[in-house]
């Protein structure tokens, strides 16, 4: 059997629509496919931004720890700097009064010589006469008078515990200590442990005789050849006995401070302030400064200062700048307001 198409009776009109529907299915298709690969490129884009997201969050908490560790470390700086800080303070204050307690003992020293000056003369003139004087220390009546005996750390290499290390052995004295040979001050030293076996006691007997005969000039410049109480032969140093009686010396002074004009007896805050706004700002410059000069400033600054007297500054000051506070006490003492 044949079958046969007819074309005529075929409905033509819905081919449009038919071909129309293929095309956009054809479109759809191919638009869909694109945007599913868009979609899977995009995805990975995702994916990857967050991991790197992550990766940054991971590098900014271990930033913020790090940043709470450098924090924590500039802290501990900050404190070891105001720590430093401090022990500088310190240690400029123990030079200053070093250096002044040295000029002290210069000073002490020329008086000395002074003293030991009248002292040949007398024994010259006693010579003639028949008679001999002992030659005594230039320190004997001054503040070294007012140390006891029993105050052995002024000895150079004794210190708070090794005085009371020897006074429990019974060395209570300068001149207990004066008796006492390297061998038996080793063997004291000993039987407290090897704490005290870098101690060298060499030259503590020594040091002891001097004080105990009032030989504090001798016993001054033995201290500046030693080290420690060793003798090292370093050269000059610092005298434990000189930088002990300088602070003692200055002690009625402590409420100054270095270069404090009010420490002239008859100087007050607006004399003093009279000084620097004309230059005047240590004692140094004070004491080179003449009387006329500073009556003239005193002058100038009208008649309220007219009572002032300044014939004692200059001498003043300039014990004050020497560190001889001794004298400098002495001297203020007999003075009425500086006059």
């Amino acid at each position: 059997m044949i079958y046969l198409i007819d074309f005529c009776g075929f409905p033509w009109c819905i081919l449009p629509w038919l071909l129309s529907g293929f095309l956009g299915f054809l479109m759809g298709y191919f638009w869909m496919k694109k945007w599913q690969s868009k979609f899977v490129e995009m995805e990975g884009k995702y994916n990857s931004l967050r991991k790197e997201n992550d990766k940054l969050q991971a590098d900014l908490e271990e930033c913020k720890h790090k940043r709470a560790m450098l924090e924590g470390d500039i802290s501990t700086a900050n404190g070891m700097v105001k720590e430093m800080q401090l022990k500088l303070d310190n240690a400029n204050a123990s030079l200053a009064a070093a250096e002044a307690s040295s000029t002290a003992a210069s000073g002490s020293a020329n008086l000395g010589n002074v003293a030991s000056g009248f002292a040949a003369g007398a024994a010259t003139s006693s010579i003639a006469g028949g008679t001999k004087e002992p030659k005594k220390s230039a320190g004997g009546t001054s503040a070294f008078g007012k140390l006891k005996s029993s105050n052995l750390q002024i000895i150079e290499g004794i210190g708070p515990k090794m005085e009371s290390v020897l006074h429990d052995a019974k060395v209570a004295t300068w001149s207990d200590l004066a008796t006492k040979s390297p061998e038996q001050l080793r063997g004291i030293l000993d039987s407290h442990g090897d704490k005290y076996k870098i101690i060298n006691p060499s030259t503590w007997a020594q040091q002891a005789k001097l004080a105990a005969d009032g030989k504090w000039d001798d016993l001054i410049l033995l201290q500046k050849q030693l080290d420690g109480g060793n003798a090292t032969n370093i050269g000059m140093t610092d005298s434990k006995l000189e930088k002990m009686i300088g602070k003692t010396m200055k002690a009625g002074f402590s409420k100054f401070k270095d270069n404090d004009l009010k420490i002239v007896e008859g100087v007050g805050p607006k004399i003093a302030e009279l000084m620097n706004n004309a230059g005047i700002n240590t004692w140094a410059e004070l004491s080179n400064t003449s009387v006329g000069k500073l009556q003239e400033i005193l002058d100038a600054a009208g008649s309220r200062y007219k009572l002032a007297r300044p014939g004692s500054w200059p001498r003043q000051a300039g014990l004050a700048a020497a560190g001889q506070w001794e004298a400098l006490k002495k001297l203020q003492d007999e003075l009425d307001g500086g006059k």
